[in-house]
């Protein structure tokens, strides 16, 4: 003989199950109900409710994850290890910062040799691996390479590789070097300094060596970092840059600078060379930028 359920009792199966479906529920439920089974009534709504839940849920979820990102530039980086998996979250996260990562296995391959990268990672947990290579020496003695190249430390306390004859040969190659979770800022550091003189002339802006001028903004970058002169300070280094090394007497600086009216004598112009040194990190001695011609003046050093 069927049974038969009033409204009530068929509301009551239904919201512990289906919280929130209200009459569709209970439509569901009233439906297995009619054919008399109820065991079977009172938990069809329910495992129709976890596959609801469980379809939505995890999908939800997921596509949220994958919510697409389309880099609107990208940078390409070469990764050389020999064990690419110990890096892959370091892999993983450079591809979503929109770099382009191509990894190598080994430094002896023609492919690399012909690609065009803004930056080369060497993988120093390997380094004795990587010593081995016989294109290695060739690459990391190239200086255009080594100035587009950082080293990745071994993770600590990791065991698969590295050791200390691996951390010395790393530190043979006198590079920079940062874990892989420090590796994105790092990256981007040297990225920011590799602000390059050929850059600088194909901006148009004057340069020597790791300096640029922006005349626009009247500003000085030195290996990507802003040094911060005074207007004097500026207008002497960009004198000493346009002038492509020719030696610069203290007369001509005082009258170019400080203008005919000015009643000084030529020590002004000595007081703030030494100031421009300084900022510059240069020094007298032994100068990278500006060097002193006794007698004379000064000119940019070679």
């Amino acid at each position: 003989m069927p049974m038969i359920f009033s409204e009530e009792d068929l509301q009551r199966i239904a919201e512990p199950h289906l919280h929130g479906y209200g009459a569709a529920v209970a439509e569901e439920a009233r439906s297995a109900l009619g054919g008399g089974a109820s065991g079977i009534a009172e938990e069809a709504p329910a495992e129709a409710a976890r596959d609801a839940r469980d379809e939505r849920g995890p999908f939800r979820e997921t596509a949220a994850e994958a919510a697409p990102i389309v880099c609107a530039s990208t940078r390409r980086i070469v990764l050389i290890s020999p064990y690419p998996n110990l890096l892959h979250e370091l892999i993983r996260d450079l591809s979503a910062a929109c770099y382009d990562v191509l990894v190598f296995h080994r430094v002896d391959d023609l492919v690399l040799h012909s690609l065009q990268a803004d930056l080369y990672l060497l993988d120093a947990g390997a380094a004795n691996v990587l010593g081995s290579d016989p294109g290695f020496r060739t690459f990391i003695a190239d200086p255009a390479k080594r100035r587009r190249a950082l080293a990745i430390k071994p993770q600590r306390g990791q065991t698969a590789y590295g050791g200390k004859a691996a951390r010395q040969a790393a530190e043979s190659w006198q590079l920079a070097a940062a874990a892989p979770h420090e590796m994105l800022e790092r990256i981007g550091q040297h990225l920011l300094r590799e602000r390059s003189a050929h850059a600088a002339a194909d901006e148009g802006l004057p340069g020597f060596k790791d300096l640029v001028v922006d005349t626009k903004r009247m500003a000085v970058f030195r290996s990507g970092s802003r040094v911060d002169l005074t207007k004097t300070e500026y207008e002497l280094l960009l004198h000493f840059i346009l002038a492509e090394g020719a030696v610069l007497t203290r007369d001509h600086l005082m009258e170019e600078i400080w203008g005919a009216a000015f009643f000084g004598n030529s020590n002004v112009v000595d007081v703030h060379v030494k100031s421009l040194r300084r900022k510059l990190g240069d020094s007298a001695v032994s100068p990278s930028y500006i060097e002193t011609v006794r007698g004379v003046g000064y000119r940019l050093a070679d």
